[in-house]
């Protein structure tokens, strides 16, 4: 029996050592069969006059089950224009513990369409492939960021694959929101040369997010179990002063049949 126990334990070690070599030589794509909803990279440019040009916005439209059209579009947005930031939180398990986030930038009326762009960043998955927490943390998906009308992430999410969504507006101080704003251009524009890996723990929606904050502001959001229980980020904002909790709205499918998102 001790001897059987030992050779289980050595094929594991040695499985576990194969699969972490595997994993480590892997490296990211630019190229390759991507999900079509994941597959345009937005463009951008950030002028010497600190305006932000976004190309191939992508500005879908959702049915129950069905995509009904696949449009894109390309704007210029001045950081020092944004009215609010708000926050999206998309529940992934029935304890509350993880979640997708994504962030709503908001502009004035003259904006038109793009008045309300949201960034999300997420696992940029190839036609075959489904997320999976696991594959999150072994390299199997590259990350990427989508910018995308509110309207566009909200009803791809809550019409079309029915996932209830919690929107909270954030309270960032005014100084910092064009900061991070540009941040995130730039961030987006590294990525259409120097692709990245997705990762569950350490490069996932919500602490890329924070991340991208504290390199704005240094030291906004101290470390926190939230970076990887993403789900439990509201409170831990909420606690910080940089969450009004009572904004919460529930948007789901009955509440888009009662309501127009904004």
């Amino acid at each position: 029996m001790r001897t059987i126990l030992r050779v289980a334990v050595v094929a594991v070690f040695f499985g576990a050592a194969a699969l972490a070599a595997f994993v480590s030589l892997r490296e990211p794509a630019l190229e390759r069969h991507w999900d079509e909803d994941v597959a345009v990279l937005a463009g951008v440019d950030v002028t010497d006059g600190g305006l932000v040009r976004l190309r191939d916005i992508r500005d879908w439209s959702y049915a129950a089950d069905a995509i009904v059209s696949k449009g894109y579009f390309d704007a210029t947005y001045d950081p020092d224009e944004i009215v609010d930031v708000w926050l999206y939180e998309q529940q992934l398990d029935d304890a509350g513990l993880i979640a997708h986030t994504f962030v709503v930038f908001e502009f004035g009326e003259d904006y038109g369409r793009g008045r309300w762009l949201g960034m999300s960043v997420e696992t940029r998955r190839e036609s075959h492939e489904e997320y999976s927490l696991i594959g999150g943390m072994l390299r199997a998906f590259e990350v990427t960021h989508i910018w995308a009308t509110e309207e566009d992430l909200v009803t791809r999410r809550v019409r079309y694959l029915d996932y209830p969504l919690t929107r909270y507006r954030l309270r960032i101080p005014p100084e910092i929101a064009p900061r991070l704003f540009v941040k995130l251009a730039r961030e987006t524009a590294a990525l259409a040369t120097a692709p990245r890996w997705y990762n569950t723990v350490s490069n996932n929606c919500t602490s890329s997010l924070i991340r991208y904050v504290n390199e704005s502001e240094p030291g906004a959001i101290p470390r926190h179990p939230s970076w990887v229980l993403t789900g439990t980020v509201d409170d831990y904002l909420a606690e910080l002063g940089y969450l009004d909790a009572g904004s919460a709205v529930a948007v789901t499918r009955e509440w888009l049949d009662a309501n127009a998102l904004r």
